[in-house]
């Protein structure tokens, strides 16, 4: 147990000394590039949140590569001061070093998702809605608030055009089309403003409703206020504008079921769901990895051989990561196979290369 504590705390801050230092160089680099940005009146106060936002999430997305980096100092450290050497003398293996290691990444896992869904996600989010505020706002992020206006109804029947959503629920300029037998127009309904009613209906103010009947001609009328009850209820609408990447689990969640209902893509949004998860928890894989080739037999260096060796881990990771994001999007693959493949053969590799080079 002692010598399990003494590895654990030795990874642990190596693992906080790691993450500090990347936030910080981050953190730097984006001042120094949009320093310009934050002028005339409230730029301070709107920088130091911004930055404090931003910190959050640079700490969410560095979290597995500094745990990575941390596990291979942690080796490295006990090569140099001989350490290793004594515990294979007295028959101790690797093992005895990996596991207290990967306890303190599986540690920094589950936090890293915990503190995604309480802060991490939205302080990225608020971090953009502040740039965009005084109009740097990226295109990534702004092409994400555009809420989707056109869906289609539960049955295939109604197809809704909804503009301006409101906080309420609300939508203004609101056009519904029904379709007949043979996907013919049979009802047209213009509103001015479309609001959710107390019992599940929808409310229509300034509304134009036209009928078009299969032998006949079209009947037209006029209303300032009209309760509808269509198949889908408020809650059916309830599509939110965002980057998923910053949307919590529940949401995403709610999201995905939202959108397969009025069929819209969720590709995105469930490997979103999925990687909260695997990305976080890559910190394990990519830890032992990094364990077994610091202290494969014959390894020359110290802190410079753990920088090389933790850089390499982390181009491989995310190569893998982005053609296994990019096949999800394509559709060749599930999004949860997506999200969990390069932790799957991260972990083979480190189980692999532990007992190869032992």
């Amino acid at each position: 147990m002692t010598l399990f504590l003494h590895l654990a705390r030795r990874a642990l801050l190596a693992f906080l000394g790691a993450l500090v230092a990347v936030v910080v160089l981050f953190v730097a680099v984006e001042f120094a590039e949009g320093a310009g940005l934050f002028q005339g009146e409230g730029a301070f106060q709107d920088a130091v949140r911004v930055y404090l936002y931003r910190a959050a999430a640079v700490a969410w997305q560095t979290a597995p590569a500094a745990m990575l980096l941390a596990a291979s100092l942690t080796a490295t450290g006990i090569r140099k001061t001989r350490e290793y050497d004594a515990m294979r003398a007295l028959g101790l293996g690797p093992w005895r070093v990996a596991v207290p290691v990967l306890a303190v990444a599986a540690l920094v896992a589950g936090g890293m998702v915990i503190f995604d869904d309480l802060f991490a996600a939205g302080a990225a989010a608020r971090a953009d809605e502040i740039k965009a505020a005084r109009g740097k706002g990226t295109v990534a992020w702004s092409r994400w608030q555009d809420r989707k206006t056109w869906f289609r109804g539960r049955d295939g029947k109604r197809i809704y055009e909804l503009r301006a959503a409101g906080p309420d629920g609300s939508f203004e300029r609101v056009t519904v089309l029904e379709m007949g037998p043979g996907f013919r127009l049979a009802r047209r309904i213009d509103a001015a403003r479309m609001i959710p009613g107390p019992d599940g209906e929808w409310i229509l103010e300034g509304l134009e409703e036209r009928r078009f009947p299969p032998d006949g001609d079209m009947a037209f009328e006029r209303a300032e206020r009209r309760a509808y009850r269509f198949d889908e209820d408020p809650m059916a609408f309830a599509v939110r504008p965002g980057w998923p990447a910053q949307m919590r689990r529940e949401v995403l969640a709610e999201q995905v079921a939202v959108r397969s209902r009025l069929g819209l893509p969720t590709s995105e949004y469930a490997i979103e769901w999925h990687r909260k998860l695997a990305y976080p928890f890559a910190a394990v894989p990519a830890a032992l990895l990094a364990l077994a080739l610091a202290l494969r037999r014959g390894r020359k260096g110290f802190v410079t051989a753990s920088l090389v060796e933790a850089v390499g881990v982390s181009l491989a990771f995310y190569g893998m990561q982005g053609l296994s994001w990019s096949m999800a999007r394509s559709g060749r693959l599930p999004p949860m196979a997506a999200a969990w493949l390069p932790d799957v053969v991260f972990a083979l590799a480190g189980l692999w290369a532990l007992r190869r080079f032992r």
